[in-house]
């Protein structure tokens, strides 16, 4: 009779402790799936971008910026808000897009040093005085974090950082319709006159990846579709570190364009 007792004991516990796991298990399952349906708005979106590779500043070898013109401007983005209250006052903002950094630049320089090519690839470094083109067209996987703040029934304001890796890389351009000295200001010259052209291309020293911050504004039309403004600002340079062929650091900076759906 005790032995069936404690076998009975035994299997009561046995099972009151299932019940109680698998009850556990059920609360902890529903707080993670709670946790990406309360609270929380998906979006997509697409983004039109107006910017460029710049230093900050102009430098005085630029004399003048004789056009811009920028290209591959679509990107596309996915993201989520997860608001920290039921008020939906403040919340976190995750996100993941494909865009490019991307631009055509044509500008009048004197002293300028670079680095050109010839039809071997050998390269020479000096100072050119004359006319340059630059194209650059970057690609990148980008995630943003950002603090979002929703200031009024209609306006959101947001704010955070990025980190980037570069999928495509591509930094190219000539001079033309000038003197190039190489080594130094005053060394041995090249003029290029004509349809002759000194050709450069630094795809291969862009940066793999990049940090930056980013701000801006998101007005809603309506529950569904919204619109937004924002800036990116890169602090590290396009180029590696050790990158020496254009004398002066150059940063991604550019104004985006979007327009979202929330899901």
């Amino acid at each position: 009779m005790k032995n069936k007792l404690k076998v009975f004991t035994t299997t009561v516990l046995f099972s009151t402790c299932l019940i109680s796991n698998a009850q556990e298990s059920e609360k902890s399952e529903s707080k993670f799936k709670s946790f990406f349906t309360d609270n929380i708005e998906y979006q997509a979106k697409l983004q039109l971008t107006l910017g460029g590779a710049s230093p900050l500043g102009i430098p005085a070898q630029i004399r003048k910026i004789e056009s811009f013109k920028p290209t591959n401007v679509v990107g596309l983005e996915a993201n989520a808000t997860k608001w920290l209250n039921d008020e939906q006052k403040y919340g976190i903002r995750v996100g993941l897009k494909i865009e490019s950094r991307a631009m055509k630049t044509q500008a009048e320089v004197k002293n300028y040093f670079t680095q050109i090519e010839d039809d071997s690839g050998a390269r020479t470094t000096g100072y050119f005085t004359g006319h340059v083109v630059t194209r650059a067209n970057n690609s990148y996987l980008t995630l943003p974090v950002s603090f979002v703040w929703n200031i009024s029934e209609k306006w959101n304001f947001y704010g955070g950082f990025y980190i980037s890796a570069a999928v495509n890389k591509s930094f190219d351009g000539y001079i033309y319709d000038g003197v190039f000295r190489e080594g130094t200001p005053i060394g041995e010259t090249a003029t290029f006159e004509g349809t002759a052209i000194g050709i450069y291309d630094f795809s291969e020293d862009i940066r793999s990846f990049q940090f930056g911050e980013q701000i801006g504004f998101e007005y809603k039309i309506n529950p569904q579709f919204s619109i937004s403004l924002d800036g990116s600002f890169a602090n590290t340079s396009v180029f590696q570190k050790d990158f020496e062929a254009i004398s002066f650091k150059m940063y991604n900076i550019f104004g985006n364009l979007g327009f979202a759906y929330k899901f």
